[in-house]
């Protein structure tokens, strides 16, 4: 065992209230309103898919982002690759339903990401639709020990429950300044939706009562499961027609699960976090 000296204790202090600090920052500069799952139902502490998901906050040149994650090992979690743009030393992932007043022992830093190389079926996408959009990353420390590993799932389409921390609303704006959000109540909520297959993606149509939004960028499409969790699709962005009022009342699109699976495991056992 190692014993921390007086200089070694102090480095330790400055290195977690760093951690705080900068939590601090990113929560107070996120854009609001900016909200969750829109139409769905706040996620209750005990329900085992809030084990199994995180939010990502990081930050970019263009201002503090939220997403969403799922866990795949004590110390690794995957999640959209645009989630990751920022400083690995800027981004915290939160173990908590809600992020207001979360608890230091909920907040891990980041160690490493690990993206793929883009494939051919990615030219000619847009950034709401690239079917490589997916990173994996290496937390600095394991998840708090109720964190519940998801699965990754075989199924390629049909009923998925999906859950995020994202807006709950983006209406157009009359003054042509782009969508505003609406609806940000910094938690985590789910809902049901179907997938279907398109390409080298999955989408959802989501013109109704429930679906994502901003925010909910990498957030999961899980099917049913004995064991807990099994995520087949992770939120890239969502797409609405030209004259819609709601942008987030479109076409929801997740890169695919399966298709990367044998990325994932590869990536995973070369940061040292091996799958079962």
């Amino acid at each position: 065992m190692r014993v921390l000296r007086g200089s070694d204790k102090l480095d330790a202090m400055r290195r977690v209230l760093f951690r705080l600090v900068v939590t601090v920052m990113l929560l107070a500069a996120l854009p609001s309103p900016a909200g969750a799952v829109f139409g769905g139902r706040p996620v209750d502490p005990g329900d085992p898919l809030a084990r199994s998901v995180a939010a990502v906050l990081y930050r970019a040149a263009d201002g503090a982002h939220l997403c969403t994650a799922v866990v795949l090992a004590r110390r690794l979690v995957i999640t959209a690759a645009h989630c990751t743009e920022g400083s690995r030393d800027d981004m915290r992932v939160i173990f908590s339903v809600g992020l207001r007043d979360v608890p230091l022992d909920r907040l891990r830093g980041v160690a490493a990401v690990r993206r793929p190389e883009p494939t051919a079926q990615s030219k000619g996408s847009y950034a709401y639709n690239n079917p490589d959009d997916i990173a994996l990353v290496l937390l600095d420390a394991p998840a708090p020990s109720d964190a519940l590993p998801a699965r990754l799932a075989d199924a390629t389409a049909g009923a998925v429950r999906i859950a995020g921390y994202g807006a709950a609303s983006e209406l157009r704006d009359g003054g042509n300044r782009g969508p505003r959000q609406l609806g940000f109540g910094q938690g985590l909520r789910t809902a049901e939706a179907s997938l279907s297959s398109k390409g080298a993606v999955l989408v959802a149509a989501q013109p109704g009562k429930a679906g994502m939004c901003t925010g909910d960028s990498g957030g999961p499409a899980f099917v049913a499961a004995r064991d807990g969790m099994s995520v087949v699709g992770l939120l890239i962005g969502v797409s609405a027609p030209r004259g819609a009022a709601d942008v987030c009342r479109g076409t929801a699109w997740f890169t695919s699960v399966p298709r990367w699976a044998g990325w994932i495991r590869t990536a995973a056992r070369e940061l040292g976090t091996p799958l079962p």
